[in-house]
């Protein structure tokens, strides 16, 4: 059961990313999930490099033991979440403004 909560805390923040780049960028409104991975990378060293000055977590045992807190797990989530959506958003704006220029 951990496994899958594990699974769905890492990798659905990408996904939501993806489908925010997608949005914003005018593209078609497909979830493509190798780019999901690369969003997913991203918001982990993100939450990573966060967690490392904030909380003092500088190992994966101390990040799992966090991980028992509901609090903790809720909190993660929803900050994983929104910083997929900022990055989500500000490619696709990259990305249209590229877009422009080139033409």
């Amino acid at each position: 059961m951990e496994f899958i909560i594990f699974f769905l805390v890492f990798i659905v923040p990408g996904l939501i990313a993806v489908l925010a780049y997608n949005i914003v960028a005018q593209l078609r409104v497909e979830v493509c999930f190798t780019g999901g991975l690369i969003f997913d990378l991203l918001i982990f060293i993100i939450m990573i490099t966060g967690l490392y000055f904030f909380r003092d977590i500088t190992q994966v045992p101390m990040l799992l033991e966090q991980f028992i807190c509901l609090s903790f797990t809720r909190n993660y989530a929803l900050l994983s979440i929104l910083i997929g959506i900022i990055l989500g958003v500000g490619f696709g704006f990259l990305k249209r403004l590229f877009f422009w220029i080139r033409n």
